[in-house]
């Protein structure tokens, strides 16, 4: 059951950066809400889905998310979660403010973050060792590689309805020949368009989100096999190798 809960509003932070700490427990929905400042979501715990402008992000462990200022948002846990998240003024990253990105967190980093949230006071001394130290996390955060599995989404109505549609019944064929007579269009036309407004292919998109997907089955307990066959794989092996692929890391490691 999904429990809908709202986010205190925050619009100025004690220091250039600030470090929050939560646990949610599994099926919490955040409302959609905006801060002033941009955010570094990250739970060092349990994973989530994030909807960004019309988007739906993927954040599994050991990944996280930068979510430039004034843009709203809304997550949805998909396990509990341990947050230790970061707000961070403006004008004290270099980063690109138009869009989000999902980013890997190396294991020192990780630990890093989860020192200072538990040892740097909100009020820190920004020039003593506190500060320091802070700056010195700042500048590795920012550091961090991109994900490589962010997935464009369309932009129109039309397009997005269907991703939607596969992202909430990944296990279902939606084959391009459906989809394309669902909405109207020839194959043909069908595929010229959605490649256009996401950069890739229907299939390529749809091997994606269904593999983004099964990172939360496997963090839900689901065996590999079982999250294998409920996505239409004909075994493990050919699961792992697409997985492998694109994450780096065989789905055991989830």
């Amino acid at each position: 059951m999904i429990q809908l809960v709202a986010v205190p509003d925050r619009l100025t932070l004690p220091r250039s950066v600030f470090f929050r700490t939560c646990f949610l427990p599994k099926g919490v929905l955040i409302s959609q809400h905006q801060h002033p400042f941009v955010e570094f979501l990250y739970a060092r715990e349990g994973g989530m889905r994030v909807e960004i402008e019309g988007k739906a992000l993927i954040v599994p462990g050991f990944h996280g998310i930068w979510i430039p200022a004034n843009v709203p948002h809304r997550l949805l846990t998909t396990s509990d979660v341990l947050l230790e998240s970061l707000y961070i003024e403006q004008d004290s990253v270099t980063i690109n403010h138009n869009n989000c990105r999902v980013v890997v967190i190396s294991s020192f980093v990780r630990e890093f973050i989860h020192h200072a949230t538990e040892h740097v006071p909100e009020q820190y001394d920004s020039a003593g060792d506190d500060g320091m130290l802070v700056n010195v996390l700042s500048a590795q955060i920012q550091k961090l590689p991109d994900a490589g599995f962010s997935l464009a989404w369309p932009v129109s109505q039309t397009l997005m309805r269907v991703c939607r549609e596969i992202q909430e019944k990944p296990d279902e064929e939606h084959s391009i020949d459906k989809w394309a007579a669902n909405t109207g269009m020839s194959v043909r036309t069908f595929s010229r368009r959605f490649k256009k407004e996401t950069g890739v292919a229907f299939g390529e998109w749809k091997k994606r989100m269904r593999l983004l997907e099964s990172v939360i089955m496997l963090k839900n307990n689901r065996s590999v096999t079982q999250v294998a066959l409920d996505l239409g794989y004909s075994g493990t092996a050919s699961f792992s190798y697409a997985f492998r692929q694109m994450f780096g890391v065989p789905p055991t490691r989830y």
